[in-house]
């Protein structure tokens, strides 16, 4: 029986050298597939964002269209003024002199 372990402890310590080859070689082409995998995950990324691009945009085309005449109208000013507002521009000076300032 002791002669049975031994020759199990001999055979599996000359075993592990080629253990860890294996492993080095599963290693070198890891990145093979690594970059179909990347690939395929860009892929997958840009057809979701699009998706989401285009679901934002019907959202908002929804949100417009139920909206009064008016209130568009207002949306369309106050957003012209934030356009401004972000190009550091002043508004007409007829608009200034004018404006209603709650003193």
């Amino acid at each position: 029986m002791k002669r049975f372990y031994r020759f199990i402890t001999a055979f599996l310590i000359f075993l592990l050298p080629l253990v860890t080859v294996a492993q080095e070689k599963t290693k070198d082409k890891a990145p093979a597939s690594s970059r179909a995998q990347k690939k395929a995950a860009k892929k997958k990324w840009k057809e979701q964002r699009k998706m989401e691009k285009e679901h934002a945009k019907s959202v908002k085309k929804h949100h417009k269209r139920i909206q009064t005449k008016e209130t568009r109208k207002t949306m369309r000013k106050e957003k012209r003024k934030g356009e401004k507002a972000r190009k550091n521009k002043r508004e007409f000076f007829l608009v200034r002199w004018f404006k209603n300032r709650h003193h």
